[in-house]
């Protein structure tokens, strides 16, 4: 039936509607109650100003609705009027490990110290273990069934050329895998009695707010995966190495900070992930990815080899930073006692293995220096793939292994 004006004239749903609205407007009469309560010393309220409560406001997510996006000026709540140098997980230093020793007041060794190097030739792995060693970086790096795109591989002479995407283990899958597989063979060679005092986190992130020369340096960095122990590390003796008889190399007319991005939006605080009241709370090893994909320069030129290893000894001062001023304050700058920090860097084929001593937080002090020791890279294989349709890992070096084990039980 035709909705017509003669139908609503008798539509119930139009008088119900039109009752409403009267009653609605209806004046309510007085009735002389708020007088009488007045005259008797009775505070007459509006219900409203009772009943209603006052609430905070909370901010929530509806599911499947995209929060407004947070403009990146003045107005973010992490805006900082002063510019600072912030480096990150990406970052590389553009004069490598001459500019990390200037940037950080670091002096740097050759090989790994001497106790270390003792226990080193002291390191025997079984047979057994070896071998099952290299059937893990099988399992690591061809055996693994994850099939994704991997990284986009450039031919030099033609950098305009796009060849086919290959399917197969991401870089990121074969570094965590790689790394796990040594660490869980390190255990095994040491037994019980050490790994209870050892335990792995991952994806742990750190904050080091630094100023050196009236500058703001934040490090932002991540720890892919961390071994924490019960004990700290033994220090090194400085009266041993003598790091003031080691002169810190010189780069002008280059910045200390060159490469670095500066930016006005950064957390300028200190952060340790780990509590100190937890038993297992201090760094012992910093296991870091370092792929192709992971770091790059500023001018899209590549990451060499002496990049890589500053950017392995930013993390390890970090790592060692955020802990000494969680410990001691964030003032501290001459350590009551050094804080001393293992690093494992790789991109599952090539090794580089540090140990790192924070001696001073003061980066222009003249009477103490920070110590790194570094160990050359060592090659796990020269081919781990399928050859004419057949695995193949040739030329397994046990000496990473060896390395990884004298690590972990240090």
């Amino acid at each position: 039936m035709r909705l017509t004006n003669v139908l609503l004239r008798q539509h119930i749903g139009f008088y119900f509607k039109k009752h409403w609205l009267r009653q609605g407007k209806r004046v309510p009469t007085d009735t002389g109650a708020e007088q009488e309560l007045v005259a008797r010393g009775i505070t007459v309220r509006d219900p409203k100003d009772v009943i209603k409560e006052q609430r905070p406001f909370v901010e929530f997510n509806i599911p499947g609705v995209l929060p407004p996006p947070v403009a990146f000026d003045e107005t973010h709540p992490l805006w900082n009027s002063q510019q600072g140098y912030v480096y990150g997980d990406q970052n590389v230093l553009l004069e490598g490990v001459r500019q990390s020793q200037a940037l950080l007041n670091t002096v740097v060794y050759d090989d790994l110290p001497l106790k270390l190097e003792e226990k080193l030739d002291q390191t025997k792995l079984p047979t057994q273990l070896d071998r099952s060693m290299q059937q893990a970086v099988l399992s690591a790096l061809v055996f693994d069934t994850e099939q994704v795109k991997t990284a986009i591989v450039k031919v030099p002479d033609r950098p305009a050329f796009k060849l086919p995407r290959t399917y197969g283990i991401s870089e990121g899958r074969r570094n965590q895998l790689i790394l796990s597989k040594l660490v869980t063979h390190s255990e095994r060679f040491c037994g019980r009695p050490v790994t209870v005092n050892r335990k792995v986190v991952y994806n742990v992130q750190f904050l080091v707010p630094v100023e050196k020369d009236g500058e703001r340096l934040l490090m932002d960095v991540k720890a892919d995966s961390m071994i924490i122990s019960q004990a700290p590390l033994h220090p090194f003796d400085v009266k041993v190495y003598r790091p003031l008889d080691k002169e810190l190399p010189t780069i002008f007319p280059v910045k200390e900070t060159i490469s670095i991005p500066t930016q006005n939006i950064y957390d300028w605080r200190n952060e340790y992930p780990i509590s100190k009241n937890y038993k297992l709370s201090h760094p012992h090893t910093v296991l870091i990815h370092c792929s192709p994909g992971d770091v790059k320069n500023l001018t899209e030129l590549p990451v060499s080899s002496d990049q890589k290893e500053a950017r392995t000894i930013l993390k390890a001062f970090a790592v060692a930073a955020s802990r000494a001023r969680q410990l001691y304050g964030n003032d501290v700058k001459a350590l009551p006692h050094p804080i001393t920090v293992q690093t494992v860097q790789t991109d599952s084929k090539t090794f580089h293995f540090g140990v790192f001593q924070l001696n001073t937080l003061d980066l222009s002090s003249t009477t103490e220096r920070n110590m790194w020791f570094r160990k050359a890279p060592l090659e796990l294989y020269t081919q781990c793939s399928y050859v004419a349709g057949k695995p193949t890992l040739e030329d397994y070096n046990k000496d990473v292994l060896r390395h990884m084990a004298m690590f972990y039980s240090n």
